[in-house]
């Protein structure tokens, strides 16, 4: 018989707890029970078959819980069997699902949330730098702001502590970057205030540290120029493909060092003597065309003698699938100017220092600017002008290139003579 509200007020406490069954004519797919337990308590449970034993789950207390309602939950895991699902197992996938639904809901509209969608939105944008913003980001803010915290609460002083805390190591000039990338996020958040609730951008009351903002005047003269050069020509404690790296940025006039990691074989017309960087790869965002003279040539096939299948010019040294990273570059030349004992440099100032001396060499600062895929902003030609000067490249490379190779002449003219031409 079925069971009764007043039929279950009724039942007594034993020693020992007990059940007594619902009967309501159903077979196969579990049932309705109550639990008395020793102290006089009363607990409705679902009793079915799992893997060929006996299972309960509890469905609540009786009288807090109604006959009525745990008759309709019983019958929504007796639907289940028939459904083919084992209860138990439903129940542990809901949990999961509660479980992963509340730490979606905890982390909505976290620091760590606005910056992985500040940055994702680079990506989007086609900015290279994503990754290393993202990076900066991570590095100099979760030590002061934990990742959980909701951007909304972070307050201009806690951005003071970060950038603080960066000015103190020294690194002036970062905490302006920095600074910029939180900027920047801070505004990406404001025009997505449904999500992460902010109401003015912390950052914007922080001023720049602007004695850290200098213009670059580092560059190398011939001599250190021609020293590099001669260096990178020898077998030493930098791989082949680093030191080519740094000779195709000299002998194509100062191009962009990533341009040239990240470019592939397949942008190298040998029969032409060009190489092509893409429009993806070109900060500009338009394709830009570098003559090749002999020497980048040289240093070239020296390159893809030794590279393999890899697709890129500068292949990872472990993922051949991917190019170098530049902080392979970063680190090379470090190495490289301590042990040569040379003033401060960094790969940046090749493109200074091939800017310059050309301009010593008397080519053209337009010429130059187009060589090294200067933005140029004049109506005519970023309308206009889709002339690539290649042939006017080719003569001021191939002018640079005599030079540098005169350079290597007299090294060896004062090394025979003692220093003494």
């Amino acid at each position: 018989m079925p069971l009764t509200h007043t039929e279950i007020a009724a039942l007594v406490a034993k020693e020992s707890a007990y059940r007594r069954m619902d009967d309501d004519r159903t077979r196969g797919a579990g049932g309705l029970g109550v639990k008395v337990l020793p102290s006089g308590g009363k607990m409705f449970v679902f009793r079915y078959t799992r893997n060929e034993k006996r299972a309960f789950i509890q469905l609540g207390r009786f009288p807090t819980l109604s006959l009525a309602d745990a008759r309709e939950k019983a019958k929504a895991f007796s639907q289940m069997i028939r459904d083919g699902l084992d209860p138990k197992d439903e129940l542990a996938r809901q949990d999961r699902e509660r479980e992963q639904e509340k730490r979606e809901h905890e982390q909505q509209g976290t620091i760590e949330q606005l910056f992985k969608s500040y940055t994702e939105q680079m990506k989007k944008d086609g900015k290279r730098t994503h990754a290393a913003v993202l990076l900066a980001l991570e590095k100099e803010t979760y030590p002061v702001i934990k990742p959980t915290t909701k951007a909304k609460d972070v307050t201009a002083h806690d951005i003071k502590i970060i950038l603080a805390h960066m000015i103190r190591r020294g690194a002036d000039t970062q905490s302006n970057r920095v600074r910029s990338y939180l900027m920047a996020a801070f505004n990406h958040g404001l025009k997505h205030d449904a999500k992460f609730g902010l109401v003015l951008n912390p950052v914007a009351a922080i001023p720049k540290q602007k004695a850290a903002e200098r213009v670059g005047e580092r560059f190398l003269t011939w001599a250190e120029a021609r020293q590099l050069l001669d260096d990178m020509e020898q077998p030493t404690s930098l791989g082949l493909t680093l030191r080519t790296l740094i000779r195709l940025c000299f002998f194509t006039g100062g191009q962009r060092p990533y341009e040239l990691a990240a470019s592939r074989w397949a942008s190298i017309d040998w029969q032409a003597k060009t190489l092509t960087i893409t429009a993806e790869l070109s900060k500009n965002g338009r394709p830009h065309l570098i003559p090749l003279t002999d020497s980048a040539l040289r240093v070239l096939r020296e390159q893809q003698a030794a590279t393999g299948d890899s697709p890129f010019i500068f292949a990872h040294a472990t993922k051949p699938s991917e190019p170098m990273p530049m902080a392979s570059l970063s680190q090379a030349i470090d190495r490289y100017r301590k042990r040569a004992e040379m003033a401060h440099f960094i790969p940046r100032d090749f493109r200074r220092t091939c800017k310059t001396l050309m301009g010593e060499l008397g080519i053209a600062k337009d010429l130059r600017d187009r060589l090294q895929n200067h933005a140029l902003n004049d109506v005519s030609s970023k309308h206009y002008d889709r002339y690539e000067y290649l042939p006017e490249k080719r003569r001021a490379l191939e002018l640079w290139e005599r030079r540098l190779l005169d350079l290597a002449a007299d090294n060896v003219i004062s090394a025979s003579f003692g220093g003494r031409v």
